[in-house]
């Protein structure tokens, strides 16, 4: 493993413990595949390719979740207690958390699928120019007495 952080190698000391932590893992270390990843967007051919991508990953990361996470604190008795009050307030006030997160995912949800309609009609329209365009250049080619192009 190789392990650099602002130019100084550190495998020995927290490469060590990220060796032991993924040792204690179970299960693939993301839920995401690699086509869903940002990155994607850098192997599109042309904008229609990359717009297909854009909007997939719109829909995969447009949620926000409110699903219980370790919180982090301090260590000692202090950090312990201060963890434990963290704790208690989530619990008290998630309910609030969960009636934002599901009108933002609303939001969310309702501008995901505006940029989809969007980029349908966009496509529509375009095709529908396009077989226009060479409609017209066969007629014109057709009123000459020459091959369409």
């Amino acid at each position: 493993m190789h392990l650099e952080i602002a130019g100084q190698d550190r495998r020995a000391d927290i490469g060590a413990e990220l060796t032991r932590r993924a040792a204690r893992h179970q299960g693939p270390l993301s839920r995401w595949a690699a086509m869903d990843s940002a990155l994607c967007l850098k192997t599109a051919q042309d904008r229609d390719e990359y717009m297909a991508h854009y909007c997939r990953l719109l829909r995969l990361r447009n949620a926000l979740s409110t699903e219980s996470f370790p919180i982090p604190g301090k260590p000692g008795a202090a950090g312990t207690l201060l963890r434990r009050v963290k704790a208690f307030l989530w619990k008290l006030l998630r309910y609030q958390h969960d009636r934002m997160a599901f009108q933002q995912n609303t939001i969310n949800e309702l501008v995901v699928s505006a940029v989809d309609f969007q980029r349908d009609a966009a496509q529509h329209s375009h095709a529908r120019l396009e077989r226009r365009i060479r409609d017209l250049e066969s007629e014109v080619a057709r009123l000459r007495g020459t091959p369409p192009p």
